[in-house]
Protein backbone atom coordinates (compact mmCIF):
# COMPACT_ATOMS: atom_id res chain seq x y z
CA UNK A 1 0.00 0.00 0.00
CA UNK A 2 1.11 3.75 -1.04
CA UNK A 3 1.31 7.13 0.48
CA UNK A 4 -1.04 8.66 2.21
CA UNK A 5 -5.05 7.84 1.93
CA UNK A 6 -7.50 10.37 0.78
CA UNK A 7 -11.28 10.69 0.39
CA UNK A 8 -13.23 12.96 -1.67
CA UNK A 9 -15.80 14.14 0.57
CA UNK A 10 -19.21 15.27 -0.89
CA UNK A 11 -21.38 18.07 0.39
CA UNK A 12 -23.09 18.90 -2.57
CA UNK A 13 -26.86 19.66 -3.11
CA UNK A 14 -29.21 17.35 -3.71
CA UNK A 15 -30.10 16.54 -7.36
CA UNK A 16 -33.29 14.56 -8.76
CA UNK A 17 -31.97 12.06 -11.39
CA UNK A 18 -33.97 9.78 -13.51
CA UNK A 19 -32.85 6.26 -14.16
CA UNK A 20 -32.24 4.70 -17.46
CA UNK A 21 -33.69 1.85 -18.57
CA UNK A 22 -32.32 -1.52 -17.22
CA UNK A 23 -32.54 -5.14 -16.44
CA UNK A 24 -33.85 -5.98 -13.12
CA UNK A 25 -31.71 -8.81 -11.05
CA UNK A 26 -33.86 -10.82 -9.01
CA UNK A 27 -33.12 -9.97 -5.67
CA UNK A 28 -34.66 -7.78 -3.10
CA UNK A 29 -37.96 -6.27 -3.03
CA UNK A 30 -40.16 -5.12 -5.76
CA UNK A 31 -39.59 -1.64 -5.36
CA UNK A 32 -37.06 -0.99 -2.85
CA UNK A 33 -36.80 2.19 -0.17
CA UNK A 34 -33.59 3.49 -1.67
CA UNK A 35 -30.94 2.73 -4.01
CA UNK A 36 -27.88 3.94 -5.57
CA UNK A 37 -26.66 3.59 -9.03
CA UNK A 38 -22.86 3.29 -10.31
CA UNK A 39 -21.90 4.56 -13.82
CA UNK A 40 -18.54 4.06 -14.40
CA UNK A 41 -17.05 4.77 -18.12
CA UNK A 42 -13.29 3.29 -19.63
CA UNK A 43 -10.98 4.79 -21.66
CA UNK A 44 -11.76 0.91 -24.36
CA UNK A 45 -14.68 -1.24 -24.84
CA UNK A 46 -14.97 -3.42 -21.51
CA UNK A 47 -13.51 -6.75 -21.45
CA UNK A 48 -15.34 -9.42 -20.09
CA UNK A 49 -12.35 -11.17 -19.45
CA UNK A 50 -10.73 -8.48 -17.12
CA UNK A 51 -12.21 -7.80 -13.48
CA UNK A 52 -14.11 -4.37 -12.39
CA UNK A 53 -15.34 -3.55 -8.88
CA UNK A 54 -17.45 -0.88 -7.33
CA UNK A 55 -15.43 -1.68 -3.70
CA UNK A 56 -17.83 0.04 -0.79
CA UNK A 57 -17.15 0.62 2.71
CA UNK A 58 -20.55 0.51 4.94
CA UNK A 59 -19.34 0.28 8.47
CA UNK A 60 -20.78 3.71 8.97
CA UNK A 61 -17.30 5.51 10.12
CA UNK A 62 -17.87 8.23 7.66
CA UNK A 63 -13.97 9.76 6.58
CA UNK A 64 -12.16 6.93 8.39
CA UNK A 65 -11.48 4.58 6.24
CA UNK A 66 -12.49 3.62 2.72
CA UNK A 67 -11.66 1.06 -0.30
CA UNK A 68 -8.33 1.36 -2.15
CA UNK A 69 -6.69 -0.95 -4.79
CA UNK A 70 -3.83 -3.65 -3.61
CA UNK A 71 -1.12 -1.60 -5.82
CA UNK A 72 2.24 -4.06 -5.61
CA UNK A 73 1.50 -6.52 -2.51
CA UNK A 74 2.44 -8.35 -0.74
CA UNK A 75 -0.37 -8.95 1.15
CA UNK A 76 -2.58 -9.27 -1.83
CA UNK A 77 -5.47 -10.78 -0.30
CA UNK A 78 -8.41 -10.97 -2.78
CA UNK A 79 -6.05 -10.14 -5.54
CA UNK A 80 -7.70 -6.42 -6.27
CA UNK A 81 -8.62 -4.70 -3.03
CA UNK A 82 -7.86 -3.42 0.51
CA UNK A 83 -8.59 -1.01 3.06
CA UNK A 84 -11.76 -1.28 4.15
CA UNK A 85 -14.28 -3.09 2.03
CA UNK A 86 -17.67 -4.23 3.36
CA UNK A 87 -19.45 -5.06 -0.27
CA UNK A 88 -18.78 -4.83 -3.78
CA UNK A 89 -20.40 -5.32 -7.03
CA UNK A 90 -18.42 -7.24 -9.44
CA UNK A 91 -18.17 -6.91 -13.18
CA UNK A 92 -16.65 -9.95 -15.49
CA UNK A 93 -17.64 -12.89 -17.55
CA UNK A 94 -20.70 -10.36 -18.66
CA UNK A 95 -22.08 -11.03 -15.34
CA UNK A 96 -22.88 -8.16 -12.35
CA UNK A 97 -22.75 -9.46 -8.86
CA UNK A 98 -23.17 -8.15 -5.00
CA UNK A 99 -21.42 -9.60 -2.58
CA UNK A 100 -19.85 -8.78 1.27
CA UNK A 101 -16.55 -9.29 1.62
CA UNK A 102 -15.33 -11.33 3.94
CA UNK A 103 -11.54 -11.11 6.00
CA UNK A 104 -8.83 -13.44 7.10
CA UNK A 105 -5.96 -13.25 9.48
CA UNK A 106 -2.30 -14.48 8.56
CA UNK A 107 -0.27 -14.98 11.36
CA UNK A 108 2.90 -13.37 10.99
CA UNK A 109 4.74 -14.38 13.99
CA UNK A 110 3.86 -16.22 16.65
CA UNK A 111 4.66 -14.95 20.33
CA UNK A 112 3.48 -14.66 24.48
CA UNK A 113 2.25 -18.35 23.60
CA UNK A 114 -0.14 -16.84 21.08
CA UNK A 115 0.22 -19.53 17.94
CA UNK A 116 -2.22 -19.10 15.53
CA UNK A 117 -5.76 -18.38 14.49
CA UNK A 118 -9.72 -18.82 12.91
CA UNK A 119 -11.75 -16.67 12.13
CA UNK A 120 -12.68 -13.43 10.59
CA UNK A 121 -12.12 -9.98 11.89
CA UNK A 122 -15.21 -7.77 12.85
CA UNK A 123 -12.99 -4.71 12.13
CA UNK A 124 -13.75 -4.13 8.51
CA UNK A 125 -10.07 -2.22 8.00
CA UNK A 126 -7.17 -4.04 6.59
CA UNK A 127 -4.09 -4.32 8.33
CA UNK A 128 -2.03 -5.08 11.62
CA UNK A 129 -2.35 -6.82 14.71
CA UNK A 130 0.09 -6.66 17.42
CA UNK A 131 -1.07 -8.80 20.83
CA UNK A 132 0.79 -8.35 23.95
CA UNK A 133 0.39 -10.61 26.30
CA UNK A 134 0.23 -8.90 30.19
CA UNK A 135 -0.68 -10.33 33.41
CA UNK A 136 -1.61 -14.22 33.73
CA UNK A 137 -3.99 -15.09 36.11
CA UNK A 138 -3.17 -18.84 37.34
CA UNK A 139 -6.19 -21.33 37.18
CA UNK A 140 -7.33 -22.32 41.04
CA UNK A 141 -6.32 -25.50 41.87
CA UNK A 142 -8.99 -27.52 44.24
CA UNK A 143 -8.73 -30.34 45.89
CA UNK A 144 -11.40 -33.06 47.07
CA UNK A 145 -11.75 -36.42 48.36
CA UNK A 146 -9.95 -38.32 51.54
CA UNK A 147 -6.52 -39.09 51.39
CA UNK A 148 -2.82 -38.34 52.20
CA UNK A 149 -2.85 -34.68 50.67
CA UNK A 150 -4.32 -31.97 52.54
CA UNK A 151 -3.81 -29.28 50.20
CA UNK A 152 -2.30 -28.19 46.75
CA UNK A 153 -1.01 -24.79 45.36
CA UNK A 154 -1.03 -23.89 41.45
CA UNK A 155 3.01 -22.68 41.41
CA UNK A 156 2.92 -22.31 37.31
CA UNK A 157 0.11 -24.23 36.03
CA UNK A 158 -1.62 -23.52 33.04
CA UNK A 159 -2.74 -27.23 32.11
CA UNK A 160 -5.99 -27.08 32.98
CA UNK A 161 -7.94 -30.37 33.77
CA UNK A 162 -8.71 -32.80 37.04
CA UNK A 163 -5.92 -35.42 38.92
CA UNK A 164 -7.53 -38.53 40.40
CA UNK A 165 -5.02 -39.71 43.28
CA UNK A 166 -5.38 -42.81 45.28
CA UNK A 167 -3.53 -43.69 48.08
CA UNK A 168 -2.93 -46.79 50.19
CA UNK A 169 -2.93 -46.66 53.99
CA UNK A 170 1.02 -46.47 53.64
CA UNK A 171 0.26 -42.98 51.65
CA UNK A 172 2.11 -44.41 48.72
CA UNK A 173 0.28 -44.27 45.17
CA UNK A 174 -1.98 -47.46 44.14
CA UNK A 175 -0.81 -48.83 40.94
CA UNK A 176 -2.19 -47.18 38.12
CA UNK A 177 -4.21 -44.98 40.14
CA UNK A 178 -2.90 -41.81 39.20
CA UNK A 179 -4.34 -39.83 36.27
CA UNK A 180 -4.67 -36.51 34.75
CA UNK A 181 -7.94 -35.76 32.30
CA UNK A 182 -7.51 -32.22 30.07
CA UNK A 183 -9.77 -29.83 30.33
CA UNK A 184 -11.75 -29.11 27.27
CA UNK A 185 -10.85 -25.23 26.80
CA UNK A 186 -7.88 -24.87 28.71
CA UNK A 187 -5.92 -28.61 29.01
CA UNK A 188 -3.99 -30.30 27.15
CA UNK A 189 -2.64 -33.75 26.61
CA UNK A 190 0.70 -33.54 29.31
CA UNK A 191 3.90 -33.52 27.86
CA UNK A 192 7.02 -35.54 28.30
CA UNK A 193 7.77 -34.40 31.27
CA UNK A 194 4.56 -34.35 32.74
CA UNK A 195 3.72 -37.79 31.54
CA UNK A 196 7.13 -39.08 33.16
CA UNK A 197 5.63 -37.38 36.22
CA UNK A 198 2.46 -39.78 36.04
CA UNK A 199 4.12 -43.06 35.06
CA UNK A 200 6.40 -42.55 38.12
CA UNK A 201 2.76 -42.36 40.05
CA UNK A 202 1.24 -44.71 38.35
CA UNK A 203 4.37 -47.69 39.55
CA UNK A 204 3.93 -46.95 43.11
CA UNK A 205 5.12 -44.11 44.89
CA UNK A 206 5.62 -42.44 48.12
CA UNK A 207 3.43 -38.39 47.30
CA UNK A 208 5.74 -35.65 48.34
CA UNK A 209 5.47 -32.14 47.63
CA UNK A 210 7.08 -31.73 44.46
CA UNK A 211 5.54 -35.65 42.97
CA UNK A 212 3.27 -32.98 40.51
CA UNK A 213 5.81 -30.45 40.29
CA UNK A 214 5.96 -31.48 36.44
CA UNK A 215 2.58 -30.13 36.07
CA UNK A 216 3.39 -26.89 38.16
CA UNK A 217 1.40 -27.90 41.08
CA UNK A 218 2.84 -28.11 44.32
CA UNK A 219 1.71 -30.86 47.32
CA UNK A 220 0.96 -30.48 50.85
CA UNK A 221 1.31 -33.86 52.41
CA UNK A 222 -0.44 -35.17 55.74
CA UNK A 223 -0.96 -38.25 57.79
CA UNK A 224 -0.69 -41.73 55.44
CA UNK A 225 -4.54 -42.93 54.63
CA UNK A 226 -5.94 -44.69 52.00
CA UNK A 227 -8.31 -43.09 49.79
CA UNK A 228 -9.19 -41.17 46.22
CA UNK A 229 -8.64 -37.25 46.17
CA UNK A 230 -9.18 -35.32 43.10
CA UNK A 231 -7.57 -32.07 41.90
CA UNK A 232 -9.11 -29.62 39.56
CA UNK A 233 -7.20 -27.15 37.72
CA UNK A 234 -9.14 -24.13 36.16
CA UNK A 235 -7.72 -22.43 33.20
CA UNK A 236 -5.28 -20.03 33.15
CA UNK A 237 -6.63 -16.41 31.79
CA UNK A 238 -4.26 -13.57 30.82
CA UNK A 239 -4.86 -10.19 29.93
CA UNK A 240 -4.17 -9.48 26.43
CA UNK A 241 -3.19 -5.50 24.95
CA UNK A 242 -3.94 -5.08 21.30
CA UNK A 243 -3.24 -2.66 18.79
CA UNK A 244 -4.40 -2.33 15.60
CA UNK A 245 -2.56 -0.58 12.32
CA UNK A 246 -5.07 0.51 9.68
CA UNK A 247 -3.78 -0.20 6.68
CA UNK A 248 -5.57 3.47 5.87
CA UNK A 249 -2.89 4.93 8.34
CA UNK A 250 -4.86 4.89 11.55
CA UNK A 251 -3.89 3.15 14.87
CA UNK A 252 -6.54 1.90 17.49
CA UNK A 253 -5.69 0.09 21.24
CA UNK A 254 -7.57 -2.20 22.85
CA UNK A 255 -7.57 -4.83 25.89
CA UNK A 256 -8.81 -8.41 25.82
CA UNK A 257 -7.76 -12.05 27.69
CA UNK A 258 -7.04 -15.27 26.16
CA UNK A 259 -7.11 -18.68 27.84
CA UNK A 260 -3.94 -21.07 27.95
CA UNK A 261 -4.03 -24.01 25.73
CA UNK A 262 -6.93 -23.40 24.12
CA UNK A 263 -8.89 -22.31 20.69
CA UNK A 264 -12.00 -20.57 22.66
CA UNK A 265 -12.42 -17.40 22.58
CA UNK A 266 -13.41 -16.10 26.11
CA UNK A 267 -16.37 -13.19 26.27
CA UNK A 268 -13.61 -10.33 25.83
CA UNK A 269 -11.48 -11.76 22.71
CA UNK A 270 -8.36 -9.51 21.83
CA UNK A 271 -9.73 -9.46 18.25
CA UNK A 272 -13.18 -9.53 17.96
CA UNK A 273 -14.66 -12.54 15.32
CA UNK A 274 -11.20 -14.21 15.75
CA UNK A 275 -10.49 -17.55 18.03
CA UNK A 276 -6.87 -17.26 19.20
CA UNK A 277 -5.01 -20.38 19.55
CA UNK A 278 -2.55 -20.69 22.40
CA UNK A 279 -0.37 -22.97 24.06
CA UNK A 280 1.59 -21.86 27.75
CA UNK A 281 1.49 -17.95 27.85
CA UNK A 282 4.46 -16.06 28.86
CA UNK A 283 4.16 -12.28 30.20
CA UNK A 284 5.74 -9.62 27.29
CA UNK A 285 5.85 -12.18 24.66
CA UNK A 286 3.99 -10.50 21.53
CA UNK A 287 2.00 -11.92 18.45
CA UNK A 288 1.84 -10.04 15.67
CA UNK A 289 -1.51 -11.13 12.28
CA UNK A 290 -2.19 -9.72 9.27
CA UNK A 291 -5.43 -8.81 8.57
CA UNK A 292 -6.49 -8.58 4.82
CA UNK A 293 -9.46 -8.81 2.47
CA UNK A 294 -10.04 -13.04 1.96
CA UNK A 295 -9.99 -14.15 -1.70
CA UNK A 296 -13.41 -16.11 -1.26
CA UNK A 297 -16.77 -13.45 -0.39
CA UNK A 298 -19.87 -14.33 0.35
CA UNK A 299 -22.28 -13.76 -2.97
CA UNK A 300 -25.53 -12.15 -1.73
CA UNK A 301 -27.21 -11.97 -5.28
CA UNK A 302 -27.89 -9.78 -8.23
CA UNK A 303 -27.49 -5.74 -8.53
CA UNK A 304 -31.68 -4.53 -8.67
CA UNK A 305 -31.06 -2.98 -12.12
CA UNK A 306 -27.52 -3.69 -14.35
CA UNK A 307 -27.06 -2.23 -17.59
CA UNK A 308 -24.70 -5.01 -19.76
CA UNK A 309 -21.90 -3.20 -21.82
CA UNK A 310 -22.82 -4.95 -25.21
CA UNK A 311 -19.41 -4.16 -26.54
CA UNK A 312 -19.13 -0.42 -24.92
CA UNK A 313 -17.17 0.80 -22.67
CA UNK A 314 -19.40 1.87 -19.56
CA UNK A 315 -20.92 -0.01 -17.31
CA UNK A 316 -24.27 0.69 -14.97
CA UNK A 317 -25.14 -1.13 -11.75
CA UNK A 318 -27.66 -0.09 -9.52
CA UNK A 319 -28.06 -1.40 -5.81
CA UNK A 320 -30.75 -1.64 -3.43
CA UNK A 321 -29.67 0.19 -0.81
CA UNK A 322 -30.91 -2.67 1.94
CA UNK A 323 -28.52 -5.45 0.37
CA UNK A 324 -25.48 -3.63 2.30
CA UNK A 325 -27.29 -3.27 5.52
CA UNK A 326 -29.99 -1.41 7.37
CA UNK A 327 -29.96 2.20 8.90
CA UNK A 328 -27.32 2.88 6.66
CA UNK A 329 -26.08 6.89 6.89
CA UNK A 330 -23.13 6.88 4.58
CA UNK A 331 -21.02 4.88 2.38
CA UNK A 332 -17.45 5.05 0.88
CA UNK A 333 -16.81 3.68 -2.70
CA UNK A 334 -13.73 3.58 -4.98
CA UNK A 335 -14.45 1.96 -8.52
CA UNK A 336 -11.40 -0.68 -9.19
CA UNK A 337 -10.56 -2.30 -12.21
CA UNK A 338 -7.69 -4.76 -13.16
CA UNK A 339 -7.01 -7.20 -15.96
CA UNK A 340 -6.10 -10.07 -13.54
CA UNK A 341 -6.34 -10.61 -9.78
CA UNK A 342 -3.09 -11.56 -8.56
CA UNK A 343 -2.46 -13.25 -5.31
CA UNK A 344 1.85 -14.05 -6.03
CA UNK A 345 3.36 -12.51 -2.70
CA UNK A 346 6.13 -12.66 -4.47
CA UNK A 347 4.88 -9.52 -6.81
CA UNK A 348 5.69 -6.27 -5.63
CA UNK A 349 6.24 -4.46 -8.72
CA UNK A 350 3.25 -2.17 -9.17
CA UNK A 351 4.66 -2.05 -12.68
CA UNK A 352 3.74 -5.64 -13.35
CA UNK A 353 0.01 -4.96 -12.07
CA UNK A 354 -2.62 -3.33 -14.52
CA UNK A 355 -5.29 -1.68 -12.38
CA UNK A 356 -6.95 1.64 -11.92
CA UNK A 357 -8.85 3.06 -8.78
CA UNK A 358 -9.89 6.62 -8.26
CA UNK A 359 -7.49 9.32 -7.32
CA UNK A 360 -6.86 12.60 -6.80
CA UNK A 361 -3.63 13.51 -8.47
CA UNK A 362 -1.53 11.93 -10.82
CA UNK A 363 1.49 12.04 -8.06
CA UNK A 364 -1.08 9.41 -5.65
CA UNK A 365 -3.30 7.54 -8.46
CA UNK A 366 -5.74 5.10 -7.35
CA UNK A 367 -5.73 6.22 -3.34
CA UNK A 368 -8.90 8.12 -3.00
CA UNK A 369 -12.30 6.95 -2.27
CA UNK A 370 -15.77 8.89 -2.12
CA UNK A 371 -17.15 9.55 0.95
CA UNK A 372 -21.19 10.56 0.86
CA UNK A 373 -24.39 10.24 2.49
CA UNK A 374 -27.00 8.37 1.69
CA UNK A 375 -30.11 10.15 3.47
CA UNK A 376 -30.80 12.21 0.43
CA UNK A 377 -31.23 12.14 -3.02
CA UNK A 378 -28.39 12.96 -5.01
CA UNK A 379 -25.88 12.33 -8.19
CA UNK A 380 -22.17 12.60 -7.32
CA UNK A 381 -20.23 13.20 -10.88
CA UNK A 382 -16.41 12.90 -11.21
CA UNK A 383 -16.74 16.55 -12.96
CA UNK A 384 -17.47 17.83 -8.84
CA UNK A 385 -14.02 17.88 -7.99
CA UNK A 386 -10.95 20.08 -8.87
CA UNK A 387 -8.75 16.85 -9.68
CA UNK A 388 -11.40 14.33 -11.65
CA UNK A 389 -10.34 11.08 -12.71
CA UNK A 390 -8.71 11.16 -16.46
CA UNK A 391 -7.38 8.82 -18.67
CA UNK A 392 -3.73 7.88 -18.97
CA UNK A 393 -2.81 7.88 -15.40
CA UNK A 394 0.67 5.74 -14.57
CA UNK A 395 -1.14 2.85 -13.04
CA UNK A 396 -2.73 1.68 -16.64
CA UNK A 397 0.70 2.73 -18.36
CA UNK A 398 2.34 -1.13 -18.01
CA UNK A 399 3.50 -2.11 -21.54
CA UNK A 400 5.11 -4.55 -19.67
CA UNK A 401 2.09 -6.64 -18.93
CA UNK A 402 -0.57 -5.54 -20.88
CA UNK A 403 -1.67 -4.59 -24.30
CA UNK A 404 -3.12 -0.92 -25.15
CA UNK A 405 -6.59 -2.77 -25.68
CA UNK A 406 -6.27 -3.93 -21.79
CA UNK A 407 -5.02 -0.96 -20.80
CA UNK A 408 -7.88 0.91 -22.03
CA UNK A 409 -10.58 -1.26 -20.99
CA UNK A 410 -9.47 -0.53 -17.03
CA UNK A 411 -8.93 2.52 -17.60
CA UNK A 412 -11.94 4.53 -15.54
CA UNK A 413 -11.94 8.18 -17.48
CA UNK A 414 -15.94 9.03 -15.91
CA UNK A 415 -17.92 7.93 -13.49
CA UNK A 416 -21.33 8.98 -11.36
CA UNK A 417 -22.81 8.15 -8.14
CA UNK A 418 -26.74 8.05 -7.95
CA UNK A 419 -28.80 8.33 -4.60
CA UNK A 420 -32.52 7.88 -4.83
CA UNK A 421 -35.52 7.12 -3.00
CA UNK A 422 -38.24 5.24 -4.74
CA UNK A 423 -40.81 4.39 -1.75
CA UNK A 424 -41.17 4.54 1.88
Amino acid sequence: MRGMRLAWLIAIGAVAVSLTGCARGGGGPAIPNWIVEFIIRFAGPIDDTSFYFVAIDADGDFLADGPLPVAAGPYWGNGWGTGSITHFVSYTQGRYDVYAANRRLELLSQGGGIVGATGSPQQTDTGEYQLTVGTITLGTATLNGTGTLTGVTNASAQNAGRFSIETDASGHTVASGVSFTPATNGGRAPNTAEQAALDALNAGAALAADSLAAFGLTLQIGAPAAGTQTIDVAPTVAEVAARFESGSGGTSTSTGTVTANSTTPTATPPIPGVSLQTGTLVTGGVARFRSETAPTSTLIGPPYESVPPLGGSQLDVTVDLNMLGQNLDNLSVNFISTTELIFDPTITDPRLHCYDGLSNSLADPGNAYVAFSVRQTRTISNGDFSAPETGGDRTVDKDLVATQAEQDSVDIIDWSITVQRLSG
